[in-house]
Order: structure tokens, then sequence, then C-alpha cells
């Protein structure tokens, strides 16, 4: 479903915010360089995208709770995790350490950076002791 049909999009910004925008969809790589170039004044996208940090914007706070929460979570089959515990006691561990700076910085760095993700993510859990570096 698009945004402009959703609840937790366009049409609940009105009944929750009262707010009557015009909106024009496009393709979401797009709505950053709109906001950026200065084409556009608002855009919707996801708290934690790396051009949020790229291009110096800032994230409205939703104050009446209209966007779901999203979070990721890993997921495995029981018979992977019963044969491989220290994988699932490596990952109950990384549970609810990730702040969604944390996040959009990663992103950042992989995205516009151009570092490799298992390079980012092993940073990140060296410098939080999540796992020693080497």
């Amino acid at each position: 479903m698009e945004f402009i049909d959703r609840k937790d999009g366009y049409k609940g910004i009105q009944k929750k915010y009262g707010l009557n925008i015009k909106y024009q969809s496009m393709d979401p790589d797009l709505r950053y360089e709109a906001l950026n170039k200065g084409a556009v004044n608002i855009a919707d996208g996801y708290s934690t995208d790396s051009q949020i940090r790229q291009y110096h914007l800032i994230v409205l706070k939703d104050d009446r709770n209209l966007f779901p929460i999203y979070q990721g979570a890993p997921l495995m089959k029981n018979s992977f995790a019963r044969k491989n515990p220290k994988i699932v006691k490596a990952l109950d561990r990384l549970a609810g350490q990730i702040s969604e700076s944390d996040m959009q910085q990663m992103n950042y760095e992989v995205n516009v950076q151009k570092r490799s993700a298992a390079a980012v993510a092993k940073d990140y859990l060296v410098a939080h002791h999540l796992i020693g570096g080497k």
C-alpha cells in the first residue's frame, strides 16, 4: 500500500496532526535529493536512513504516535538455534544495543562512504565491547 493511502501515512498525518499539505509520490531515493535541493519541504522516510546524516536533515518528532516503531530482529529456525547456541547468545547480547542514531551512522558509512557492511558491523561490535577486536 502506498504512503498516501496508509493509516500511518498521509491520511494519518491529516487526521492526527490536522495538516493538509500537498503530497506528491516519488521514488524513495529521489525524495532526499528533492529535500536537499529545496524542491520539497517535507518527505517521509525512515529515521535510520543514511541520507538524514548525509544531507543534515532533521527527523520530526511524532509526539502523537502516528508511526509504528520498526525494530530489526534476527530470525532463525529452531533447529539452527539448537545447533548454534553461541550464535544465539551473541545475538541476545546485541538486543536493544543499537540506537537509532547508531543505525543511521552505520547506514551512512555503508551507503555514502561505501564501506563494507561487514567492516562497519565489526567496528560497531568491537567499539561496544560485544566482540574482541583484531
